[in-house]
């Protein structure tokens, strides 16, 4: 038997025709959800459809516990069958969390024995490479989002029968919550699966963005960068990537099905962003500039912005 994902959620299966089962995701579509169908036409298998503002972006089948991608628009021209469905409404940036967890077959499992999950949290965050924490009690489930080199816990997500919790690295849910651990599993970054890479990348154009924009501000001013950022967010909101930077970070909730789209989106909006700031600072200056943040990177954050980006601190 396959266990259903997140089965501690409070999310009622409900039995569908093959008629049905379209009708079902076609409503998810109309009414621009974001979460996770879980559809079970067996006990032995899942499939598991990811949707961001109504879209359907990815498909996972897992059978005998190993999980795999599936082309989401051509699975669903197929013939229906009946099935069970469950449905969860997540976040964008828990649908990043989940891929990864659905994607990954390679994990190290941690003895649930007598400790501190605060203090075990706080070992973890000293990881060299970012990793995410699957934590099950009996009755509730969480994803963490550790960053590694000593960066504090990045997301959380909770979920038990009562809530679903989603933080920017709150984690008083967790550490409060009154039952033994039942597994805990820590999932390298080092696995270097697509969902891993798309994830990288997100946290790398987040981290580089970030940072120039800040000493683009102190080297400019305000008011020019400001002229700037309308120009950048302008191409964003036109092409729907949702996706705006601000004065001094960028809010990214733009979601894609592979690392290559991402780096895309990432490519085009760096190329506007690399544009602007030329003629700003100069290019001899946003060069100088860009050495300095991406040395400043983790290790993974320089790999995924050299194989997909391009950007080198040479």
């Amino acid at each position: 038997m396959t266990i259903s994902l997140f089965s501690s959620a409070q999310a009622e299966p409900v039995a569908v025709s093959p008629e049905n089962l379209a009708v079902s995701i076609k409503n998810l579509c109309r009414d621009l959800q974001t979460g996770i169908l879980e559809i079970a036409p067996d006990q032995d298998s899942r499939h598991y459809l990811l949707f961001v503002r109504g879209q359907p972006l990815n498909l996972y089948r897992q059978q005998n516990g190993a999980p795999e991608r599936l082309d989401p628009e051509t699975w669903l021209q197929k013939p229906g069958q009946p099935a069970t469905l469950r449905a969860l409404s997540l976040t964008p940036h828990a649908i990043r969390l989940v891929k990864i967890l659905l994607e990954q077959t390679t994990h190290s499992i941690i003895p649930c024995q007598s400790f501190s999950l605060e203090e075990q949290v706080e070992n973890w965050v000293q990881n060299p490479v970012p990793a995410v924490l699957h934590l099950r009690w009996q009755t509730a489930e969480a994803l963490i989002m550790l960053p590694g080199q000593g960066k504090p816990v990045h997301y959380t997500l909770f979920l038990s029968s009562d809530q679903i919790l989603h933080s920017a690295g709150g984690m008083m849910a967790l550490y409060g919550w009154k039952e033994p651990c039942a597994s805990l599993r820590l999932l390298s970054s080092e696995a270097a699966t697509p969902a891993w890479q798309e994830y990288l990348l997100y946290y790398s154009f987040s981290w580089l963005v970030s940072h120039l924009l800040e000493r683009l501000r102190q080297l400019a001013g305000p008011l020019r960068l400001n002229t700037m950022l309308r120009e950048v967010n302008f191409t964003a909101n036109a092409r729907q990537w949702n996706i705006e930077m601000l004065k001094t970070s960028v809010t990214d909730q733009a979601i894609f099905s592979h690392p290559a789209q991402s780096a895309e989106v990432y490519s085009r909006l760096l190329e506007i962003l690399f544009q602007h700031a030329e003629q700003l600072i100069g290019a001899e200056l946003l060069a100088s500039l860009l050495r300095e943040t991406v040395l400043r990177m983790p290790a993974p954050s320089r790999s995924v912005l050299q194989e997909y980006l391009l950007i080198t601190p040479a």
